[in-house]
C-alpha cells in the first residue's frame, strides 16, 4: 500500500505533468523472426500521442568506473548526453519497450527508447537517443 507522502507525490507529479508536458507519439516497434535485423512496426499495438516531460540531458550519478556519485580528483569517469522524458504510464494502454520509436512533435525529432526506468508510482523515466 502506498504511504500518505507517495500518494501526495503522484498527484503532484501529474499537476507537473500539466504544466511543463508536451505531446510525443509513441510509435510501438517489434523484433523480426531474425533478431540481428532492424525493428520493424509492431500492428498489435497503436501509435499514441501522450503527454510527457521532457529532460534534458545530464550527468548520472553512479555511471562512473566506481558508482560513486560526484567527481573524485585523478579517477576517470564519464557522463551521458542522452535526453530523457518522464512519462505517466497511465497515458499509454501499453508499457514502453526499448527499442521503441518516440517523435517529439516540438521539435520534430525522432528518438529511439534507450531504457525504461521506474519512477514516482506510476511513472517511469525513459531514456531516449537519436534514432
Amino acid at each position: 500500500m502506498a504511504s500518505p507522502f507517495a500518494r501526495l507525490a503522484a498527484v503532484a507529479a501529474v499537476t507537473h505533468d500539466k504544466v511543463h508536458g508536451e505531446a510525443f507519439e509513441f510509435r510501438p516497434m517489434k523484433h523480426q523472426a531474425d533478431r540481428n535485423a532492424p525493428r520493424v512496426v509492431d500492428d498489435s499495438r497503436p501509435v499514441v500521442t501522450a503527454l510527457a516531460v521532457w529532460g534534458d540531458p545530464a550527468a548520472r550519478a553512479g555511471a562512473g568506473p566506481f558508482h560513486q556519485v560526484g567527481v573524485q580528483p585523478e579517477r576517470a569517469g564519464h557522463s551521458t548526453t542522452r535526453p530523457y522524458i518522464s512519462l505517466q504510464l497511465s497515458r499509454l494502454p501499453y508499457r514502453p519497450s526499448v527499442g521503441d520509436l518516440v517523435w517529439r512533435q516540438e521539435a520534430e525529432t525522432l528518438y529511439r527508447i534507450f531504457e525504461v526506468l521506474p519512477s514516482t508510482p506510476g511513472f517511469v523515466r525513459i531514456s531516449l537517443n537519436g534514432a
